[in-house]
């Protein structure tokens, strides 16, 4: 193949929603401090919007469990071909890697033995998913972009080059927390099921027949439903029909959790947003029974929820697998409906916005990128 040398190019790749909105923040930051940087790769709306040139789309990345991933191989081989063939034509200064570690390790090793270096940004959770995978960053990874303070120790432990540089959600929100005082009347609940199909084939039903039992004792007054780009409009209808009692929000951040008095949240980067905001939740999960067995062979942590485990303390009730029932959601809902309650937790809540440091995480990792590649 011939090559093509972009001297001032990087590659990005990122799977999720969440590593499409922390790509985004990284690459205006990137363009601020280098306007003639190419950058091309994998990610979402946000991030092509601020200059990726996507290879391919965080829509098509999206699977949830084992056999989702083993039904797609085929597909996410080529992807893995395709970036591969990309990085050897244009030889970028660096690839950085957002979080996604079943593709991103194994892309890692392969530009590793290109010769390519390798930034991780948003790390993988190996501090909750077993250890063995630490070794795999520090055999094929240059620097550690990490967004808590916890993993920086982690990493310091394994001899593994990373800098702590803040959460990315501090950058978005940390002048906008206006938490609503809950009185036990005007009660608004938020809908968070996830950013996948998966999740929300296995999560919404149930989360509407939760609705539906508060609704029918007068517990909640609006119920809103926060949308994500990865699931269209249509896909939520179809399990809301058209005299849904629910709302589709499409919003602001901040106006959507500022507003809410509890909130039934999927486990994933939500429950911290959620909790950074003080909103009392629920927390629910659900994935096929032969991924959830494997899982907790393989987990370290007694919880799962990132709030929760930011926190240091299991303020959020998480109820997974056949703990999640409308009935056994809508008790724990109740529970934290309660004026008292509500005021504690948000309290408690507090926590969060205080481990997620100071605004500036985005600019903070793109001066750790530029420190990589300008050796």
């Amino acid at each position: 193949m011939e090559e093509h040398k972009q001297h001032n190019s990087i590659v990005i790749i990122a799977g999720e929603v969440s590593g499409d909105i922390h790509g985004s923040k990284l690459i205006a930051a990137l363009n601020k401090a280098d306007p003639d940087l190419d950058v091309q790769g994998i990610g979402g709306d946000l991030m092509i919007r601020e200059g990726l040139k996507p290879l391919f789309h965080i829509k098509e990345m999206s699977f949830l469990g084992l056999w989702e991933i083993v039904k797609h191989l085929p597909f996410i081989k080529k992807v893995f071909g395709d970036m591969t063939e990309l990085v050897q034509k244009i030889q970028p200064k660096a690839v950085i890697l957002i979080d996604y570690p079943g593709f991103n390790l194994r892309f890692a090793k392969k530009m590793y033995n290109l010769g390519i270096p390798v930034i991780y940004y948003i790390s993988p959770q190996l501090w909750a998913w077993g250890k063995k995978r630490v070794f795999k960053i520090k055999k094929y990874i240059e620097k550690m972009i990490v967004i808590f303070p916890f993993e920086k120790e982690f990493y310091h432990t394994y001899g593994i080059d990373s800098e702590y540089v803040g959460h990315p959600i501090a950058d978005h929100h940390f002048n906008h927390v206006h938490p609503k005082v809950t009185e036990g009347e005007n009660i608004t609940l938020g809908l968070l099921p996830g950013s996948r199909r998966q999740e929300l084939e296995s999560l919404l039903p149930d989360m509407i027949e939760t609705v539906q039992l508060l609704k029918d004792s007068s517990k909640v007054d609006k119920v809103y439903l926060r949308t994500v780009d990865t699931i269209s409009y249509e896909d939520y209808k179809r399990y809301l029909g058209d005299d849904s009692i629910i709302e589709l929000y499409n919003d602001s951040s901040e106006s959507f959790y500022n507003q809410l008095d509890v909130a039934l949240v999927s486990s994933g980067t939500a429950t911290l947003e959620t909790g950074y905001f003080k909103v009392p939740m629920v927390i629910v999960y659900r994935v096929n029974p032969i991924t959830w067995y494997l899982a907790r062979l393989l987990v370290k942590v007694k919880v799962i929820g990132l709030v929760n485990i930011v926190a240091g303390e299991n303020i959020a009730t998480e109820l997974l697998q056949n703990d999640f029932s409308p009935q056994k959601a809508r008790a724990e809902l109740e529970d934290l409906l309660d004026p008292e309650t509500n005021a504690l937790i948000r309290d408690k809540l507090s926590i969060i916005k205080e481990k997620l440091g100071e605004p500036g995480a985005a600019e903070r990792a793109a001066r750790a990128v530029f420190s990589v590649i300008s050796k």
